[in-house]
């Protein structure tokens, strides 16, 4: 079955959040306590049974996200030039320089404060806050197409899953 990028990581979710049931069910269910034998409530728990299930839900995971990771490799952004996985990286990078740059660019180019002496306490940027501001915007500007090529090339390219 060939399914699109999209749908392989929402079914990877899918297969996680399984996983999370089954392993909270477990934790609730692999021990039990009681005081009297006659009221003893016994959970419905099989060791081998979820171990079993819990490693056909990995061994899935693990091949779906191979495909992924395979496809990262392959799959070139067009508008960008480079491939999925170099683009999810990009998309990281400019997200933290876009951090700074946010920082950076909130502060005055120059302000002023008493000092703990009573003395005015001038501190200047040693850059231009408004072209900072500038870059900033533009980085926003990339980062939101950035994400677009991204999700488009996980919606236009497929894989062959086995189900």
């Amino acid at each position: 079955m060939k399914m699109c990028h999209s749908e392989v990581i929402k079914y990877v979710k899918e297969l996680e959040s399984k996983k999370r049931v089954l392993l909270r069910q477990e934790e609730n269910d692999c021990r039990y306590s009681y005081q009297d034998e006659d009221s003893k409530i016994v959970p419905n728990y099989d060791y081998k049974k979820t171990r079993k299930a819990v490693d056909a839900l990995d061994a899935k995971i693990r091949k779906l996200r191979h495909l992924l990771a395979v496809a990262n490799c392959t799959v070139v952004v067009d508008e960008f030039g480079v491939t999925l996985g170099e683009a999810l990286v990009m998309l990281a990078q400019y997200q933290n320089k876009c951090e700074l740059l946010s920082e950076m660019s909130s502060r005055q180019q120059i302000s002023q404060r008493a000092s703990y002496s009573g003395k005015m306490e001038i501190t200047c940027c040693n850059y231009d806050v408004e072209k900072v501001l500038k870059e900033y915007e533009d980085l926003r500007q990339l980062i939101g197409r950035l994400q677009v090529a991204i999700d488009r090339a996980n919606l236009t390219s497929y894989v062959e899953v086995e189900i």
